[in-house]
């Protein structure tokens, strides 16, 4: 999302930019006029016929003057204006932009890039993450009479046609300040940000970059809105609705209103427990396999000092086998007997709850959800449970040895 939104950043400017010297040219010559009639010896009352004649004619010859320019910008020179405004764009470092032809209409605040290509790396000389994209189609809709009071605000950005894949070469602070984030030229609010048929796929190389694990994300709509340019992680948060797949496992995107308070609910069924391993044996040394029915309830709420997201995340875990991880210590391997004795005793299948809070400040500034954070610590908040559940229901009776 970083990429995408420097893209509609420079984009941006270009429709403030001819719509000031359409305003501009009609003050100053309206000005102009009347100043030049009032400097010249007539009586009152001939200024005043004067002056209206001379407004008139000045006002139809800048209005035609001005059409003229803006029909040219709008059906020979958009292409152009268009690759002039992105070159701020693609000569940075770290990103690359290409495009294969633009349309649309800039009095109308309506922009369409076909084609488009983003790629680049992030973090500098020791890279954290690479990325390559590949869109069909990009429609930004501006909204033009904010956009003349200096507001930048977008009434929709819509894509369609995403194949792309990003790479997660090493683990990176997701922290607003760090090298790794992308700047905007100006932060902006978006009231609809649609995706449509994406497919992208994310490799994890690892501390030591030796190994490498893969994970195909694919949406088939997704819709987020409103939200800014600024908070968007954030916003994403609790303003999602649509459904997809992670790794061939479909999920849903649910926005409602509780008791005021905007939610959005993510459905997973059916979800490998495997995802969790790596976690899972960082912090307790034991492997898990199996399946979890996942459900995640984010609400937006006022908290004490700023807003924050409360997640509820609700699973309901199937046939679990627990066994000993490959560094685990004599006293894991007895622990796992006694988890491997609780889970008997909860059954194959068994629910597991668990609340996080994420304050907005925590995100402020990020916009990638892979660079965020909030994955691992979803994934360390449930071996987190699932580790204190299984102590928790460690049979306390002598087992006869």
């Amino acid at each position: 999302m970083d990429a995408l939104f420097v893209v509609v950043a420079e984009l941006l400017v270009v429709p403030l930019i001819l719509w000031g010297l359409i305003v501009l040219e009609l003050t100053v010559g309206v000005g102009a006029s009347i100043t030049a009639i009032f400097l010249g010896r007539r009586t009152a009352s001939e200024a005043v016929l004067y002056t209206w004649r001379s407004v008139r004619r000045r006002l139809l010859w800048s209005l035609i003057f001005l059409s003229s320019g803006l029909l040219l910008a709008d059906l020979v020179f958009f292409d152009a204006i268009v690759g002039l405004a992105l070159g701020s764009a693609d000569d940075r470092e770290d990103l690359d932009v290409q495009f294969s032809n633009a349309d649309g209409s800039f009095i109308l605040g309506r922009i369409e890039l076909h084609q488009l290509t983003l790629s680049g790396e992030r973090g500098g000389d020791d890279p954290s993450t690479r990325f390559a994209v590949d869109i069909d189609s990009l429609v930004i809709d501006i909204d033009t009479a904010r956009l003349l009071a200096l507001d930048f605000a977008v009434e929709e950005i819509a894509i369609d046609g995403v194949d792309g894949s990003l790479d997660r070469l090493r683990p990176g602070e997701p922290t607003p300040d760090s090298e790794d984030e992308i700047e905007l030229a100006r932060e902006f609010s978006v009231e609809r940000l649609h995706l449509g048929d994406m497919a992208v796929t994310l490799r994890d190389h690892g501390a030591d970059r030796g190994s490498v694990r893969e994970l195909g994300v694919e949406i088939q709509e997704l819709d987020i809105g409103p939200l800014r340019s600024e908070t968007a992680i954030f916003d994403l948060l609790y303003r999602a609705r649509g459904r997809g797949s992670v790794g061939g496992h479909g999920f849903v995107l649910t926005a409602s209103e509780r008791d005021g308070a905007a939610q959005t609910t993510l459905e997973v069924d059916d979800l490998p427990l495997d995802a969790l391993g790596e976690q899972l044996e960082k912090a307790a040394g034991v492997r898990a396999s199996g399946s979890v029915d996942l459900k995640v309830v984010n609400t937006h709420v006022d908290g004490p000092s700023e807003p924050q997201i409360d997640l509820d995340i609700q699973l309901q875990l199937r046939n679990i086998e627990l066994g000993a991880g490959e560094d685990a210590s004599v006293g894991t391997k007895l622990m796992l007997e006694m988890a491997e004795r609780a889970v008997a005793k909860l059954g194959d299948d068994f629910p597991l709850d668990l609340q996080l809070s994420v304050q907005r400040s925590e995100l402020d500034g990020l916009r990638s959800f892979t660079e965020s954070g909030i994955v691992e610590r979803v994934a360390d908040g449930i071996v987190t449970a699932l580790r204190d559940e299984l102590r928790r229901r460690e049979p306390t009776e002598p087992t006869g040895r």
